[in-house]
């Protein structure tokens, strides 16, 4: 799938990166170090500034501020030259980061304080330490003279107590605000309402929709009445199955469609016609446990039984998934419902 296009904007930008497979990215003081020190360069050519930053074994946080939107450029100094300081130092080889760098736009500085607050509150949260100022690797310590440093939201904020529910929902806002460009500002899009999903698509398609524009699981449990468990379980499904289609479509066994067909589309019974014709048996097998028996059995029965140019593939599916003790024969005396169809409307 194509990445998701970021907003690169001058502004505020509270940044995450993690080691691959969450592995630890910083050994020692050197290595602490030495990411400051690659920052601090990266600001000197890209002229932006840190508010807050706090260093974990194996992840970072920043709070920066840009004055261009060149972020990416930035990120990917910052990143390419800590991994090759990291490998040489380390003598290994392949990727150090777990993915892009996850980046989430300011869009609105009521937000800032609190960022800050939870990011100085990491060492804490962990157990490292007990006390803001105590963790050598964060802002808070004031440990550091890098003119990239700007103090000014740090020194302004009461750490006696850690985040609140209230600042914490805000900060869940903040991650799962969509975003819009007007007039040369960034702003919030405006959700639409749930029902307007509900009112539309199946229920796995509105699931996926409405997580996608920014609404969370408990939103939608609340507006269907059901267990948020029970919305991750349709939603982890369905994007299982959209990972089938797209795996199915590239590889080219969807033949008789454009090749940018999607989903939506193409639909759930036509997808597993296909699969149950041309696909392999472990596809086979994993559309069964994304289905279920019960709708597999009944595309099954309206589109291949009665079909002979299948009986080889009909005969193993009779026997190996529906548990029927049936020979070839069995379904060259089955009537071809469509032909019989045509036949009673011809007559």
């Amino acid at each position: 799938m194509p990445r998701k296009h970021r907003i690169e904007k001058a502004g505020f930008y509270h940044i995450i990166n993690r080691g691959v497979a969450k592995n630890s990215i910083y050994h020692d003081d050197e290595d602490f170090a030495k990411f400051l020190e690659i920052t601090q360069e990266a600001s000197d050519e890209y002229h932006f500034a840190i508010y807050s930053f706090c260093l974990m074994s194996n992840h970072y946080h920043l709070l920066l501020k840009t004055s261009s939107s060149n972020l990416s450029a930035i990120m990917q100094k910052i990143n390419s030259r800590y991994s090759v300081f990291y490998n040489n130092k380390y003598k290994r080889v392949g990727p150090l980061w777990q993915g892009r760098f996850k980046a989430w736009y300011v869009y609105d500085e009521s937000y800032l304080k609190i960022l800050v607050k939870y990011i100085e509150y990491n060492p804490i949260k962990s157990g490292i330490t007990h006390k803001i100022g105590e963790y050598n690797w964060a802002m808070s310590s004031r440990n550091f003279e890098f003119s990239m440093l700007n103090f000014q939201l740090v020194e302004n904020i009461n750490f006696d107590k850690e985040l609140d529910e209230n600042e914490q929902k805000k900060i869940d806002e903040l991650y799962r605000a969509k975003l819009e460009i007007k007039e040369d500002v960034v702003i919030k899009k405006e959700l639409k309402k749930l029902d307007f999903y509900f009112c539309d698509f199946q229920k796995e398609v509105a699931i996926a929709h409405a997580i996608t524009d920014g609404y969370t699981g408990t939103d939608i449990a609340e507006h269907l009445g059901v267990t948020k468990a029970a919305v991750s379980k349709i939603y982890t499904n369905y994007k299982h199955i959209r990972k089938l289609f797209e795996r199915l479509r590239d590889k080219g066994l969807f033949w008789s469609y454009s090749k940018d067909v999607g989903y939506e589309e193409f639909g759930e019974k036509l997808l597993i016609e296909y699969v149950l014709k041309y696909a392999d048996f472990d596809d086979i097998e994993l559309c069964f446990c994304l289905f279920g028996k019960r709708e597999v059995k009944s595309v099954w029965e309206e589109k291949l039984k009665s079909d002979r140019s299948f009986i080889k593939i009909n005969l193993m599916l009779a026997r190996v998934f529906f548990g029927m003790d049936v020979e070839a024969d069995y379904f060259k005396e089955v009537k071809n419902a469509r032909f019989e169809k045509l036949r009673l409307l011809a007559s």
